[in-house]
């Protein structure tokens, strides 16, 4: 009988024998803990997690030639190549000054390894490729390399010297254990340069030719064989390497009979220095390089910027040098990882003393104990996956926080509801967890199947996102373990731990609570379910409202929010081939209004605290235009491009924040003549640009005068800047053509082309390791022979005889202009539009949908066989957005199942899943009350939402079931009683999870800003749903009887009247 009665009771499941026995729970719940803990110890940090472009590139180098000479002998061979091969989603190119870029992008579910094998297959098939002149291509699948931390070398030293240092800090950085990465940049590259004049070439008969080649034949480390003698093998080699100037100096260029001997030095200037471009970085107004650092997918950021700083400890240098960490991208992580850990356990705290209004000492402690137990006992499952704590990761954490105690509260209140119920039952902690097992079972699976189409979803987004389901999964899986198996252990047994105090006070609160549901929210149910239609009704009202506020644009949608950072970057272009000097007076203008504001702002403050902490100087580079998880570390060199980044104190330190300083700056610049643009960036994470639209037309003049009419219109549209296109002109050139002098005298394009070259690019002869540095060996004419049109013009050109002709005789010169780049898409020249939104005045999206709606048709009809589609940003927007609607609706069909499945029901999960969209209500209008636009952030918070609501939903409506079953009342009467019974489980949910994330809401951190429009959806659309669980599904459900007794009679008059 005994074991009858225990079988009844479910002592021999699994549930039941943990239940009794505490030792077994502790052991699982102990392994949870110190497992999670070693777990977090051993997870790498990143700022952001690693993410795969699924792209190759193909770089071709080809020196000194045009655009369009790249275009034609580089990227259009290159891209016939490659279009076409299985596994190719997209094929770009890019045909500029001197390198030719192919970019194949993958389809998402292919091998990259195969792809990679067919490209190179492909393009080491191409006949007569590369061109004679051009280096062999690089193929290689793109990596993304994150830089972690950047050192500024400046001071007061020469070029040579500051390199020496930079070269010596990358040294020392290298033989620390922790780095592996290391890149120096803002300065030029090494190089040898051997310049020999016109007329000492012509003194001699020789020509440039004669010396490449001279000083190719004497530089040389060649492998003979191998000589196999009797005493053993001897390896055979000729070696005359050369690494200095000096030692090029030396070689030999002409023998006399005497022994004399004529040697390069002797006839050259030979320049050990570096490549003929020019570039100048300050930082705070002094020359600098930048010693970047940077990290692989395996390095810690953390431990990485540890050993960094404590070799800077120890690092000696001259007087008048100076080394700042500068761009430290692991300050952003400490500061995400300080205010999660900050608000975790405000939360905490607070979740525990609401409980403690409600539920006994003991109850209160044991289930908000779930917290850390189901956090560490998650991470511990997640580490096996290979998550890193990253600024995403945390976010995540972020999100489960005010979720994860909901399972534990439901179970530990039915718990708490049988031991109170039936005092001294030794089976009353079997009988609280069997009731809601099932519900509450249920509803996790249900919010763990609204993360769930996160790890199916595709695109960019999708990979950065990617721990955000990981992490929320593995932790509600974890409270699922913890609330059945560990939570009863603890509560088996009915001593109460409350007392004096804290029972006086928890019988108050239940006093007080059981008052209010009795005579106001009982009163107002029954009256919600009399007046059920109304009730649907005005729900739906709020609903159509809310929708309008949206549509309407009084609550907007941004795909990412605008965020401050901590530094404002500055970025001109001139028209391509600006004089240095010309970019350097309009750079130095721009510097200087920054200074004049930031003094400004000092001053209106009047607390003498700085606003600035450091400031670089760039002319003659760019860098890459993206920041965050999608950051490139690529640069671009030209004497038409500057940029200025100013380093601004921590936001929590300065009363302005980064955009509105970015607009003081704006304002505060002089009319620069000519600028082709001119960028303010001020935002934590810039992914490109908000607008970037291709267009393509087979006419090549077509398709410019369309992209200068779209430029005007999308310049027209209120809150639309720095529009720009990639149409540029390129620098002036000079076309050679022979005469018929030059044909009559025997030369041929090739032979005006290769001394023309060899004389103004120069000819690379050579190229040599010196430490960590390649260095190019250059033969050319001196500088000062390559700076004027007079310089071209006297040009003496060497017949085969030996003989000189002038240049102007040889050929006709036609001066020209290309552009400076070409791009191309899938095999078609296009044309890219680009533009940022001040998103304080518009959005993305409504300026997309004002050009579909106008311009863009205006544009087609003008400019017939024109195409457009929306590209970059837009075009990883909307592929992303398409994967996740996807998968969603999948998710929603998968809950459905799940749902139906527990009710045995096909119209309540159809009731419960109605709920969602009337909780998504109090997250809309949390965005208006805090004034916060909607984002993708926005959307993480209300999928959280959707567990929520889904679990405190089909618990209530379970406990309706049962009632239904177990009892005679009537349906109103067993709503009524439903929520009685779950009013108070509904209402500790409620609370635990807006008290969770209030101190998220209060924050005023800089971090806070990315999270806080998630902790708005769900602490109010919580408030608002908690009102829908209450009074609209009861209304739900008594509509739905309404209907059914409908069909039911008129199935019964139909009968009637077939029979009669």
């Amino acid at each position: 009988m005994a074991d009858d009665q225990d079988r009844r009771h479910g002592m021999n499941t699994l549930v039941g024998w943990f239940a009794t026995n505490t030792v077994a729970a502790n052991i699982i719940m102990a392994f949870m803990l110190i497992g999670g803990f070693i777990a977090v110890r051993g997870m790498i940090t990143e700022t952001f997690p690693s993410i795969d472009p699924k792209t190759i590139t193909v770089a071709t180098p080809y020196p000194g030639a045009t655009p369009y000479d790249v275009e034609e002998s580089i990227t259009r061979r290159v891209e016939e190549a490659v279009i076409g091969i299985e596994g190719v989603k997209r094929v770009t190119s890019s045909a500029s000054e001197g390198v030719g870029r192919v970019t194949v992008e993958m389809e998402d579910f292919v091998d990259p390894d195969q792809v990679l094998d067919d490209v190179e297959t492909a393009v080491d098939g191409l006949v007569d490729f590369p061109p004679e002149e051009a280096e062999e291509p690089s193929i290689v699948k793109t990596r993304r390399t994150s830089s972690m931390m950047s050192l500024a070398v400046f001071g007061e030293l020469d070029e040579r010297s500051l390199r020496y240092w930079a070269e010596t800090i990358e040294n020392g950085l290298l033989q620390l254990p922790e780095v592996t990465l290391v890149n120096i940049s803002g300065g030029r590259d090494l190089e040898i340069s051997i310049e020999v004049s016109e007329e000492t070439l012509r003194h001699y008969g020789l020509t440039l030719d004669d010396i490449a080649r001279r000083v190719g034949d004497f530089s040389v480390d060649v492998p003979g064989g191998t000589l196999r003698t009797e005493s053993g093998d001897i390896l055979i080699r000729v070696q005359d390497k050369r690494y200095t100037g000096a030692e090029f100096a030396n070689i030999t260029i002409r023998s006399a009979r005497d022994g004399s001997q004529l040697r390069l030095g002797d006839i050259a200037t030979i320049r050990d220095g570096f490549e003929d471009i020019e570039v100048i970085n300050h930082f705070n107004g002094k020359p600098a390089l930048f010693v970047e650092v940077l990290r692989s997918d395996a390095q810690d950021t953390l431990t990485l910027e540890q050993a960094i700083k404590g070799y800077l400890q120890h690092l000696e240098l001259p007087a008048e040098l100076d080394v700042q960490i500068w761009r430290n991208t692991s300050d952003v992580l400490r500061a995400r990882i300080s205010l999660m850990v900050r608000n975790g356990i405000l939360g905490y705290v607070l979740v525990f003393l609401s409980l403690l209004l409600f539920l006994d000492l003991k109850l209160a402690f044991w289930t908000s104990l779930g917290i850390p137990i189901s956090f560490l006992g998650g991470l511990l499952l997640v580490s096996f996956t290979g998550i890193t704590i990253n600024m995403i990761s945390l976010f995540a954490l972020i999100i489960v926080l005010g979720i994860v105690v909901d399972d534990a509260i439901v179970v530990g209140e039915s718990i708490y509801h049988e031991q109170e119920k039936n005092p001294g039952n030794r089976y009353a902690v079997l009988d609280g967890v069997f009731r809601v097992r099932a519900p509450v079972t249920v509803g996790v699976m249900t919010s763990i199947a609204a993360f769930a189409p996160l790890l199916f979803s595709t695109g960019t987004m999708a990979q950065i996102m990617l721990p955000v389901p990981i992490i929320v999964i593995g932790i509600l899986a974890m409270s699922l373990i913890e609330a059945f198996y560990i939570l009863p252990a603890h509560l088996e047994s009915t001593s109460r731990w409350s007392a004096g105090l804290l029972a006086a006070l928890r019988n108050r609160t239940q006093a007080a609570l059981e008052h209010f549901v009795s005579k106001r929210v009982l009163p107002l149910l029954v009256l919600a379910l009399r007046y059920r239609y109304v009730t649907v009704a005005l729900a739906l009202a709020t609903v159509i409202v809310t929708t309008g506020i949206f549509q309407g644009g009084i609550v907007r949608f941004v795909f990412f929010p605008q965020i401050d950072s901590d530094h404002i970057t500055v970025k001109m272009k001139m028209p391509t081939g600006t004089a240095f000097e010309t970019t350097y007076q309009y750079a130095a203008q721009i510097l200087e209004a920054g200074e004049r504001m930031a003094r400004d702002a000092e001053a209106s403050v009047g607390d003498g605290a700085a606003v600035v902490e450091a400031i670089s100087f760039t002319v003659g580079s760019q860098g890459a235009d993206t920041t965050g998880p999608a950051a490139s570390n690529a640069s671009s060199n030209a004497s038409h491009l500057a940029q200025i980044r100013m380093e601004l104190v921590p936001g929590d330190e300065r009363s302005f924040s980064s955009s509105e300083l970015a607009r003081r700056w704006r304002e505060n610049l002089p009319v620069i003549p000519g600028v082709e643009s001119l960028t303010f960036r001020s935002n934590l994470v810039h992914a490109g640009d908000d607008i970037n639209i291709e267009l393509s037309h087979r006419d090549e003049a077509t398709l410019g005068e369309a992209a200068n009419a779209f430029k005007q219109s999308l310049a027209g549209i209120v809150g639309v800047s720095d529009v720009q296109d990639s149409f540029e002109p390129g620098k002036r050139e000079y076309v050679f053509e022979l005469t018929a002098a030059g044909l009559a005298a025997g030369l041929t394009p090739l032979d005006i082309g290769r001394q023309l070259r060899f004389a103004y690019y120069g000819a690379e002869v050579h190229r040599v390791q010196r430490g960590r540095s390649e260095l190019k060996v250059m033969v050319r004419y001196p500088e000062s022979r390559r700076r004027t049109l007079s310089d071209l013009y006297n040009t003496r050109i060497r017949l085969k005889d030996g003989a000189e002709m002038d240049l102007r005789t040889a050929a006709v010169i036609r001066e020209q202009r290309g552009y400076s780049r070409i791009e191309r898409v899938d095999g078609r020249r296009i044309v890219s539009v680009s533009a940022d939104v001040e998103e304080a005045v518009t959005t993305p999206d409504d300026v997309i949908a004002a050009m579909r709606e106008r311009a863009l048709p205006e544009l087609i009809a003008r400019y017939p066989g024109l195409s457009y589609s929306f590209e970059g940003v837009n075009r990883d927007q909307r592929d992303d957005t398409r994967s996740l609607i996807r998968n969603l609706q999948i998710a929603v069909m998968v809950m459905f199942v799940m749902l139906a499945s527990q009710l045995r029901s096909y119209v309540q999960p159809l009731i419960i899943l109605t709920a969602i969209p009337f909780g998504f209500v109090g997250s809309v209008w949390g965005h208006l009350l805090m004034g916060f636009d909607i984002s993708f952030v926005s959307i993480f918070g209300m999928i959280a939402l959707s567990g929520v609501v889904i679990n405190d939903s089909v618990v209530l409506v379970d406990y309706y079931n049962r009632v239904r079953d177990e009892t005679e009342v009537s349906i109103r009467e067993a709503l009524v009683t439903a929520v009685e019974r779950r009013f108070r489980p509904i209402l500790l949910t409620t609370m635990t999870t807006s008290l969770g994330l209030l101190p998220m809401l209060t924050e005023t951190s800089l971090q806070a800003k990315f999270l806080i429009p998630m902790a708005v959806s769900i602490a109010f659309g919580i408030l608002y749903a908690s009102l829908v669980i209450i009074f609209l599904v009861p209304a739900l459900i008594l509509v739905s009887e309404d209907c059914r007794t409908l069909l039911r009679r008129l199935s019964h008059r139909a009968s009637l009247s077939v029979s009669g």
